[in-house]
């Protein structure tokens, strides 16, 4: 019983690994700062494509693409990785600048 429940919470623990952007075999051995920038990179790819500009596709497709492969996740700098995160800061700016626009009318209708 306690092994299958082992084998069910480790595929479980595999299908969130995937949906987030990482790979469940080689999560345990990259760096910090790559497997951060993966998933930054995978949320933006992923959730917030139609904000990136062409230049910054670019560079997100070629992170991920040299994630996926063992030789060149080694070889992926710590400036690759933020490059990567500061794409995504720069996301959320724009993404707080139009959820704050949104609530904006909200706020100074109660404040009446």
């Amino acid at each position: 019983m306690n092994a299958y429940k082992n084998y069910k919470d480790d595929a479980l623990t595999a299908d969130w690994l995937r949906d987030i952007g990482l790979n469940d075999k080689t999560f345990n051995t990259a760096k910090l700062n790559v497997v951060r920038a993966q998933t930054m990179a995978h949320t933006l790819l992923t959730q917030h494509r139609a904000l990136l500009s062409n230049s910054q596709l670019h560079s997100l497709t070629a992170f991920e693409q040299a994630c996926g492969n063992k030789r060149e996740r080694q070889r992926i700098t710590d400036a690759f990785c933020h490059c990567v995160m500061n794409i995504n800061t720069n996301i959320n700016r724009k993404l707080f600048k139009q959820h704050r626009k949104l609530n904006k009318p909200n706020i100074t209708a109660t404040n009446i």
